[in-house]
């Protein structure tokens, strides 16, 4: 007798839950990303992509000191019997390569390009000579 009632328990139970963990939410999506199935966009036509505008990079700053000297976005002073003025007005070279723009941004070393005749191309497309 108590084979019959838990089995007939097992079997009610089963009919009242097995909706709830069966049952797919009203928001899901297919599993899959056919767009085909989910869109139905015709054949002949390709998607449109949207160009990717490229960011502009921003630099970090310096800040020209009283004495001449620059002190790095990092706390570190370069004293300014160690800058290297360029032929440009404004634009100054650091120990490390780097190169500092008149509106005190660094430009990075490894994103000059050094030409033949002896200037080098900021990634703005700007000439300095050397």
């Amino acid at each position: 007798m108590l084979k019959k009632n838990s089995a007939t328990i097992f079997l009610a139970a089963a009919a009242l839950f097995a909706p709830m963990l069966l049952a797919t939410p009203a928001n899901a999506g297919s599993r899959y990303n056919n767009r085909q199935v989910n869109q139905r966009r015709p054949v002949y036509s390709q998607p449109v992509y949207q160009r990717r505008v490229p960011q502009r990079q921003v630099y970090q700053r310096v800040v020209r000191l009283g004495n001449g000297a620059y002190r790095l976005p990092n706390g570190r002073v370069i004293p300014a019997n160690r800058l290297v003025r360029l032929r440009n007005p404004g634009y100054w070279r650091l120990p490390s390569g780097d190169i500092v723009l008149p509106s005190q941004e660094i430009v990075p070393v490894r994103s000059i390009v050094r030409l033949r005749d002896g200037s080098i191309r900021l990634p703005n497309g700007i000439l300095v000579r050397l």
